[in-house]
């Protein structure tokens, strides 16, 4: 039996382990084949693969890149079997990106009051490279669920909250192409809710695949998606969206359903 992962995160970007650790947890699971796709970082991949030669698990060069769309504030295009130095030009730039944008929401909470700096919000982060919104938040005194925290200052037209500029979708299906990879769209239910922007997206974009089966896609939003990419002719993949042990959603390998639907494929390397 075969348990293919194709999303996780370590400590360079949302993760909570650093890759090595990643791969061991997802040895342990059973996983055989893994990705780790660090939000636009492949930092962590050369650790990865030298662990998953030592552990038996089949590793994957990825990276997942943050967009724009009409439809997502923040869509994610996951890359795969990209070539890791042509890829990294866009990673840089996409993370100087974030440290902009980082900066801009300290700026517009400390105008709310709050007492903190981006060098607070790097520290939660461990690093500038991976910064995002909850580390913000929590070097704001955000503590727990920051549920309510995001829903007042940091989602789409709160209080601090500040736009992604760079890249749209398409330039990021390009990015990916262009290193060599195979451009797959991550979790579309997750990110948007109206099957009719869904089925709008996927087939606008052009992407190699789709992310299809995953944690909180219904049976419903999984076999819309297996039709979609039988019919475009688009890869399957699936993914837990692994992030670490004690991460509130995302904490385990093998959380995804397939449903009886059909099984997840690997993108076949360019």
């Amino acid at each position: 039996m075969t348990l293919v992962e194709l999303q996780s995160h370590s400590t360079h970007s949302d993760g909570e382990l650093a890759p090595a650790g990643v791969v061991a947890e997802a040895a342990k699971a059973g996983v055989t084949t893994l990705a780790l796709s660090d939000h636009d970082s492949v930092a962590g991949v050369p650790e990865a693969l030298e662990a998953g030669r030592e552990l038996g698990v089949g590793i994957v060069p990825a990276v997942e890149m943050s967009c724009v769309h009409a439809y997502a504030e923040d869509l994610h295009i996951c890359g795969y079997w990209v070539d890791l130095e042509r890829i990294e030009p866009a990673c840089e730039r996409a993370q100087q990106e974030r440290r902009a944008r980082a900066a801009e929401i300290v700026e517009n909470l400390r105008g709310f009051g709050f007492d903190l700096t981006l060098d607070d919000a790097i520290r939660e982060a461990g690093g500038a490279d991976s910064i995002g919104r909850p580390h913000i938040a929590k070097a704001a005194g955000a503590t727990g669920d920051l549920g309510p925290f995001f829903e007042e200052y940091l989602v789409p037209g709160a209080k601090a909250f500040v736009p992604r500029r760079w890249p749209d979708a398409e330039q990021a299906i390009g990015l990916i192409r262009e290193a060599g990879g195979v451009a797959v769209i991550a979790h579309p239910y997750w990110d948007i809710s109206a099957p009719e922007e869904v089925d709008d997206l996927i087939r606008s974009l052009g992407a190699d695949g789709i992310e299809t089966f995953y944690p909180t896609h219904t049976k419903e939003q999984t076999a819309h998606l297996l039709d979609l990419c039988a019919e475009l002719d688009l890869i399957a993949t699936a993914s837990s969206d692994y992030h670490g042990p004690t991460h509130k959603t995302f904490a385990r390998f093998g959380a995804y359903e397939t449903y009886g639907l059909g099984e997840p494929q690997v993108p076949p390397r360019p």
